[in-house]
C-alpha cells in the first residue's frame, strides 16, 4: 500500500461553525481505512469516522475525517506528532 493522507476539517465553535483549517498527515500504514470505520487521530481526542476515501489532486488516496472541533493546544499537539494545516479561504 502506498502512502496516503489523512485530512479533516477544523471548525470554531464561535463562528456558527465556520472552518478555519485543514489539517493533513501523510501515514504508511498497511491497510487504507474504509468509510464509516474509525481513525483515531491522538490519544486525547475520541476516534473519528472515515467520511470518504478517494483520491486528491495529486492521485493520491486521500482518507478524510470530516469537520472537527478542536481548541488551539489541541491542534498544537497535532503539530507535534507531524500534522500539517492549511488556512482555508475566507476564514478569520
Amino acid at each position: 500500500m502506498p502512502l496516503f493522507d489523512i485530512t479533516f476539517l477544523r471548525v470554531d465553535r464561535d463562528e456558527s461553525p465556520t472552518v478555519i483549517e485543514a489539517l493533513f498527515l501523510t501515514v504508511d500504514w498497511p491497510v487504507m481505512p474504509r468509510e464509516g470505520e474509525g481513525v483515531e487521530i491522538i490519544e486525547d481526542i475520541e476516534a473519528h469516522p472515515v467520511e470518504n476515501v478517494g483520491y486528491g489532486v495529486d492521485g493520491d488516496p486521500m482518507v478524510h475525517l470530516g469537520r472537527v472541533v478542536l481548541d488551539d493546544l489541541q491542534v498544537a499537539q497535532l503539530r507535534k506528532f507531524g500534522w500539517r494545516t492549511t488556512p482555508i479561504a475566507g476564514s478569520r
